[in-house]
């Protein structure tokens, strides 16, 4: 689902946009190489060959390409990254081999027709690579392949995604417009459907209409209050409006329903360290959360928070 997940509004945390570091892009790029690397729970990831280098401190360098297995993961990290016309994201690392951490150092939020929406910078201390990431598979892939190379400093290139924000994004603002259109129609002839409310609220939340997405969201609650999603989906849209207290009061409520629910404790966190500046009560709840989730890419993001945040 597309979530409430309060939205990374361009925090991630470690990750706070830097225009500057859009001073490091030459106008244009070679077109790259991708190649399949992981399928992970929401995103295909791919690997850019070109962008495997050596730098001068013996780390290797390598973009990752996250693209959304489908809609619904797509509408959930588009919450997350704080970026409605995300489709996918790229993130530049630095590999060191003979520790297994790395350093991630970029992430391109890219939007419609392959434009970088966002650049957001990382760094930080290394991070250890989790056994069968992503990550790992990468570095498993990158590493043998720089054994034997070294790199002069004057060598050393600033990182660039290039091309790769190329997507296809012929879905976009028309099948929107198609998408609300169908679900208006079924809202008019099964007006006691709570699916049908709860697709519309869908549709309108990815046109970015977000009045109209907390409309139809609340048809959907009147006929199912107990809905975690429909409450997540629709706290997102109360945080897209600055109503931040109301967007928390969803996320718990939705955390009371389904106490494991992991969109509503890193979305009760997230509002509550970047919104309403309770670093202590955020920090609890992303606690939480990797009690129950350690594994994933969002509790990656979640470790990196509380790192970084508790100390």
């Amino acid at each position: 689902m597309r979530t409430g997940r309060a939205a990374v509004h361009r925090f991630l945390g470690i990750l706070v946009l830097t225009a500057s570091m859009n001073a490091l892009l030459p106008g244009s790029a070679p077109a790259v190489q991708w190649r399949p690397l992981a399928r992970t729970a929401r995103h295909d990831v791919a690997l850019e060959m070109d962008s495997i280098k050596l730098t001068p401190s013996g780390r290797v360098t390598v973009w990752l390409r996250f693209t959304p297995l489908g809609e619904p993961q797509r509408r959930l990290a588009a919450a997350e990254y704080g970026e409605k016309q995300y489709r996918l994201h790229l993130e530049y690392y630095e590999i060191d081999c003979s520790e297994q951490s790395d350093i991630l150092e970029l992430i391109d939020i890219i939007g419609p027709d392959g434009k970088r929406l966002s650049r957001m910078n990382g760094g930080g201390p290394p991070a250890a690579i989790f056994p069968g990431s992503a990550l790992d598979l990468a570095a498993k892939r990158v590493c043998p392949s720089i054994e034997n190379e070294t790199v002069p400093e004057d060598e050393v290139e600033a990182p660039d995604s290039g091309d790769a924000a190329k997507v296809d994004t012929n879905r976009d603002a028309e099948d929107v417009r198609t998408r609300i259109a169908a679900a208006l129609q079924k809202t008019q002839t099964e007006p006691d459907s709570q699916a049908a409310w709860r697709d519309l609220g869908n549709a309108y939340y990815d046109g970015d209409m977000t009045r109209e997405a907390i409309n139809a969201y609340d048809r959907a609650l009147a006929l199912k209050p107990d809905d975690a999603d429909v409450l997540n989906d629709q706290g997102a849209m109360y945080r897209q409006q600055g109503d931040f207290t109301r967007a928390l009061a969803n996320f718990e409520k939705a955390l009371k329903i389904a106490p494991d629910n992991l969109e509503s404790l890193y979305n009760v966190g997230y509002v509550d360290a970047f919104d309403l500046n309770r670093m202590d009560k955020a920090l609890k709840a992303w606690r939480r959360y990797l009690e129950l989730d350690r594994t994933s890419e969002t509790a990656r993001q979640v470790q990196g928070f509380i790192e970084r945040y508790s100390k």
